[in-house]
């Protein structure tokens, strides 16, 4: 059984045989500008402890100093047998600075909003016996976040290291559990009901490989926390996906 108390990002919802997750931290879009006009776009597969997800981000420099970003996460942990699932997507926009040092060093912060709406079935096992289903639930939060990183980009190598400091708001919370079948995840509902804020600080490591243009990347992220007990969440979030880098030179159309 793994419990929150509070410390960054984000996104999101799943279940752990018998235990649900409310929040998986999503992979962190670390563009690494050096110029106007360059263009990101990358898509990733991600697990962490029992979660499973898909994430696509993308990322344009409006100007020699100025970068947005999209991202979206749709996570799922379930036991479709079992009848006993999460499931959830979240999706962000972000603005912020990036500075090249050099050829290769960059830093860059991004401050950003997103939103997270989850569904999650319940079911309590039991030995000997079938089990019982005991009710649903939806939830949604926004999040404020902060990421600076720092880079080094190579043609066929980067390198980063980043951090996310978050802020987590549960705006909605609708607890249909029967109380006298499952308890517990009603309790842990009510809780999160109450306190509805949570902070999170999300350190990442990544690393892309290939061509100038298409790297395959790959980035661990982290979350850690420090005050709450009541929610539960995932600690950790290994993905694995594919990084194109396009540049559009004046004049030009944007190429590979």
């Amino acid at each position: 059984m793994k419990k929150l108390t509070t410390s960054a990002l984000l996104l999101s919802v799943w279940l752990c045989s018998c235990t649900h997750y409310y929040y998986v931290p999503n992979v962190q879009n670390v563009p690494l500008f050096k110029e106007k006009n360059e263009f990101r776009l990358s898509g990733a597969l991600g697990a962490g402890d029992v979660s499973g997800s898909i994430d696509l981000q993308t990322a344009f420099s409006i100007s020699d100093h100025i970068g947005m970003m999209t991202n979206y996460m749709y996570a799922h942990g379930e036991d479709k047998s079992n009848n006993n699932w999460g499931k959830g997507s979240y999706f962000e926009g972000a603005v912020g600075y990036f500075k090249p040092f050099s050829e290769y060093l960059v830093f860059e912060i991004y401050g950003g909003l997103g939103g997270c709406k989850q569904n999650h079935q319940y079911y309590s096992f039991s030995f000997p016996g079938p089990g019982t289903y005991t009710g649903t639930s939806e939830l949604s939060f926004s999040k404020l976040f902060i990421q600076p990183s720092l880079g080094v980009i190579f043609k066929g190598f980067d390198f980063a290291i980043s951090t996310r400091l978050c802020n987590l708001s549960f705006n909605k919370t609708d607890n249909q559990i029967n109380r006298q079948t499952d308890e517990s995840e009603y309790n842990n509902l009510n809780s999160i009901a109450q306190n509805k804020r949570y902070m999170f600080l999300e350190p990442a490591l990544t690393i892309r490989g290939g061509s100038k243009n298409i790297k395959v990347q790959v980035q661990a992220a982290f979350s850690s926390y420090s005050k709450y007990s009541d929610l539960y969440f995932e600690k950790s979030h290994i993905s694995i996906g594919l990084y194109f880098n396009i540049v559009q030179k004046p004049g030009e159309i944007l190429v590979y």
